[in-house]
């Protein structure tokens, strides 16, 4: 087992930006033993960026609607039929950002939509959306939602 445990590592002009080429560890830890690792930017060795999800849920939509697993995912609101609302446990760094959503509903005509809900716009802190018939574009309660948010 290897373990790795530090504050801080900096370069040799003390500057926090390193470059490895490969790292292997089975654990990295900070002093006190936690297993949390902070990063203000991610790139790839070309310097592109790197943007992981900031939150994502899986969720029941009909019925009583509950989550079933996420993460950065405080609750969820059930506006209407069709309509939620996905509140962040920790606000994301812009108001206007990307989402993704997918989800099964009761027949093959169906269609998420992570677009603003009449009118009600994405915040920091929670995205309006909803899922709908692609027929008639009425909103309907899916069964299973999946739903992932990009800042």
């Amino acid at each position: 087992m290897s373990t790795i445990k530090v504050d801080a590592i900096k370069n040799s002009s003390g500057q926090s930006e390193i470059s490895v080429t490969t790292l292997k560890a089975d654990t990295i830890q900070n002093t006190s033993g936690a297993s949390v690792i902070k990063v203000d930017t991610l790139q790839t060795t070309g310097g592109a960026g790197l943007y992981p999800a900031r939150a994502w849920v899986n969720f029941n939509g009909s019925g009583t609607v509950a989550i079933v697993n996420s993460a950065n995912v405080s609750s969820l609101t059930d506006v209407s039929t069709g309509k939620y609302t996905v509140n962040y446990t920790t606000a994301v760094p812009v108001a206007v950002h990307s989402t993704v959503m997918s989800g099964v509903g009761s027949t093959f005509s169906m269609q998420a939509n992570c677009t603003p809900i009449d009118g009600t716009a994405s915040t920091t802190t929670s995205a309006s959306v909803g899922t709908g018939n692609t027929i008639n574009a009425a909103f309907i309660d899916f069964t299973y939602i999946n739903f992932v948010a990009l800042a």
